[in-house]
């Protein structure tokens, strides 16, 4: 999708329903085109077709009439003091409602991306992010010579209260000299994040090139790049090191299991894949998984839907 981050809408009604409106916005837009390039209905495949013809990563169609419904849907369930993150995960449901119904996409991501109810989320940010702390993330050049992205932000009183970049702190840390030698340079980072906004709890702190070895590599691509510190991470709570050693430890786990599996017989191969999902399931109602109040795990969220993740070339 980073290769190709056109998307198309496509916008219908009628019936049989016909496409009166097809646009392709995103990095160098084309506009309105053709609307006979979709191929309906709306099915995944003839998405994926028409997604391939006008080149983007992502097609959305919209049914005029879903408009108002959804619309209307999302009202019912805003109130003026609401959260913004519980603002949109009214609208997320409502769209959710829709998928197939009115709203169709490619990739499926309305099918993939649960939406959890507010509170669970609140208490799952609570838990793994303490108030007065910050959270800070730094993208750095592969050439080393600027900062790609970063971000710095606050949480106080259970919401995050203030956004900023690295411009906050360059009087302090300048941005060629952090990019030069970030690796030493990313503790005067912290010093000045804490300084200026709040003590952090994560620093995250990596290359370029490393995002697409980490996304689309193996579970435990996130550990032994960390182990070459070709990625830091400090400071990291507990629940963070948890994760992270949990995943190093599956992967081998996976890597060995899959060689033994070929020297057993299959009502054995079985028998250690029920074992595994039993202890899986366990770990999870024992409160081991930091996610367990969301009702899913992000990561394997994540390992759901990667594919559609495109590295440049």
């Amino acid at each position: 999708m980073r290769t190709r981050p056109r998307w198309a809408l496509a916008v219908i009604e009628g019936s049989p329903a016909k496409c009166i409106k097809l646009v392709v916005a995103g990095h160098e837009a084309r506009g309105a085109v053709d609307p006979s390039q979709l191929t309906l209905p709306p099915t995944q495949a003839h998405l994926q077709a028409c997604a391939k013809k006008l080149g983007v990563g992502a097609v959305i169609v919209v049914e005029v009439g879903a408009i108002a419904q959804i619309a209307g849907e999302v009202e019912r369930h805003l109130t003026i003091d609401q959260d913004a993150a519980a603002q949109g995960l009214a609208l997320l449901r409502a769209l959710k409602h829709r998928s197939g119904k009115g709203v169709w996409s490619e990739p499926p991501l309305l099918d993939l991306v649960p939406a959890p109810a507010f509170d669970p989320l609140q208490r799952t940010f609570d838990l793994l992010v303490p108030d007065d702390s910050a959270l800070c993330a730094y993208i750095i050049g592969d050439d080393r010579a600027r900062v790609a992205a970063s971000v710095i932000a606050v949480k106080r009183g259970g919401d995050i209260v203030e956004v900023a970049s690295h411009a906050a702190i360059a009087a302090e840390v300048s941005e060629a000299a952090l990019a030069r030698d970030w690796a030493g340079a990313y503790k005067r980072v912290n010093k000045a994040v804490a300084d200026r906004f709040a003590k952090p709890c994560v620093s995250l702190f990596l290359e370029r090139a490393t995002v697409d070895k980490i996304m689309l590599g193996p579970p435990d691509t996130l550990g032994r790049e960390l182990n070459a510190r070709r990625v830091i991470i400090d400071p990291a709570p507990a629940w963070l090191l948890g994760l992270l050693g949990g995943a190093t430890i599956a992967a081998v786990a996976q890597r060995g299991a899959s060689a033994l599996a070929s020297l057993l017989p299959q009502g054995a191969r079985d028998r250690a894949a029920d074992l595994a999902d039993r202890a899986r399931t366990a770990m999870k109602e024992s409160g081991a998984n930091p996610f367990g109040l969301l009702g899913f795990d992000p990561i394997e969220l994540w390992l759901t839907f990667r594919h559609y993740y495109r590295p440049p070339r």
